[in-house]
């Protein structure tokens, strides 16, 4: 059977990048936004955490879907419903309508980030699919870079509800794009149905090698969300340094998740999925623990906060697209489930993560780099079972 044609990097990149675009551009706009709508800061964080969760829940559905009707029609629809929530956002007149807005903004984005790297399983072995998601986030990580700085400059001249209206454009683009250039990539049994579709989860549930993949992968990165999440508090209100400081230290950290990508891409195939992502999540633990020394010992700043979870995003950028590939390859026959279930796992642990370091940052604010480096501790140990996993399976039977 002749394999799907790979559609053009650009346009996996453009559907991947709505998702992290939409959760950091509102972040600068978050104290404003308290404000605005008399509500305090830890309601105003419902809008990244509700985005969270809604991510997590509709991944969870979207992969099996994709795998019975094809990726195209469910991308397509996931860019619909991120300009629907948009323009539901730039009408807000309440704290409730924003929510509402944010977890169909998240449906959407959610939808479009988890087919991509579908359709990446669909076109590529596991090593090289590896190294593809690693080109493709490096270059998608340019959009959570420019988001805070392009969501401050937007708040600041023309007001939050700009923010919406941009993101709107952005979705209107991405599905003009994905008619034109995005053509149909996943295997198709006729002789399924959704439901026989979806009895592929209980399949991975019971697969120790998928489990041990997908928690390495949500460990990590409920690192950097609770990071997301209790960072810009942080900066602000702890250090009382102004929100465009946040912003701007925020670039380290994305370009630090760049080079990882990069790096990834270019010797993921050579070093093997299994090695970048131990690597990746033994650095992690490293980093963030260096965070937790300086945030103790002080003085604590902006640069002592985000220089070595700058290193930690690079190392971040070695095991994130690794575990991707790695989970999604499992079993490449339920590669649309497998999709779905792993970014369902890996955002709601992100959603969790946020909202226990939203809370407990008010209280103790260097609760937030010892949350990362628990976050990163489980990952590393998670990393370690699926090598082992690995291993044993590769013995030949005796």
């Amino acid at each position: 059977m002749t394999a799907p044609r790979r559609p053009p990097l650009a346009i996996l990149v453009a559907i991947s990048a709505l998702q992290p675009f939409a959760l950091n551009v509102l972040a600068p706009a978050t104290p404003g936004l308290s404000r605005a709508l008399s509500v305090d800061y830890a309601t105003v964080q419902l809008t990244l955490t509700i985005y969270l969760v809604a991510v997590a829940a509709t991944q969870l559905f979207v992969g099996p879907i994709s795998d019975r009707i094809g990726r195209r029609p469910c991308i397509l629809a996931g860019a619909a419903l991120f300009l629907v929530g948009s323009l539901v956002g730039a009408a807000a007149n309440g704290i409730e309508t924003l929510i509402l807005a944010r977890a169909i903004q998240a449906a959407g984005g959610g939808t479009c980030f988890a087919l991509a790297r579908a359709v990446v399983r669909d076109t590529a072995s596991k090593d090289e699919s590896a190294s593809l998601i690693g080109y493709i986030t490096m270059a998608m990580v340019v959009s959570p870079m420019v988001a805070p700085l392009f969501g401050g400059f937007l708040d600041e001249r023309f007001g939050w509800r700009a923010i919406f209206v941009a993101t709107a454009i952005l979705a209107a683009g991405v599905g003009v794009a994905t008619v034109m250039l995005l053509g149909e990539t996943a295997p198709r049994n006729a002789s399924s149905s959704i439901v026989t579709t979806l009895r592929g989860f209980p399949t991975l549930l019971r697969d120790r090698l998928f489990l041990a993949y997908t928690l390495a992968l949500a460990f990590t990165s409920a690192a950097f969300f609770g990071f997301i999440a209790g960072a810009p508090y942080v900066v602000v209100e702890t250090m009382g340094r102004p929100a465009d400081v946040y912003g701007a230290y925020f670039i380290l950290s994305a370009g630090g998740y760049m080079a990882g990508n990069f790096l990834t891409g270019r010797f993921g195939r050579r070093m093997g999925t299994e090695r970048m992502i131990v690597f990746g999540t033994a650095a992690s633990v490293v980093t963030t623990a260096s965070a937790v020394v300086l945030a103790l010992i002080g003085p604590w700043t902006p640069a002592t906060l985000f220089v070595p979870l700058a290193l930690n995003a690079v190392a971040n950028g070695l095991s994130i697209p690794s575990a991707t590939a790695a989970a999604l390859s499992v079993r490449p026959d339920l590669a649309g489930t497998a999709a779905g279930l792993a970014g369902s796992t890996q955002l709601g642990t992100g959603a969790l993560a946020a909202f226990v370091v939203g809370d407990l940052v008010t209280r103790w604010a260097p609760s937030l780099v010892v949350i990362m480096f628990a976050c990163t501790g489980a990952g590393f140990a998670c990393a370690v079972m699926a090598r082992r996993t690995e291993r044993l399976r590769a013995k030949p039977a005796a």
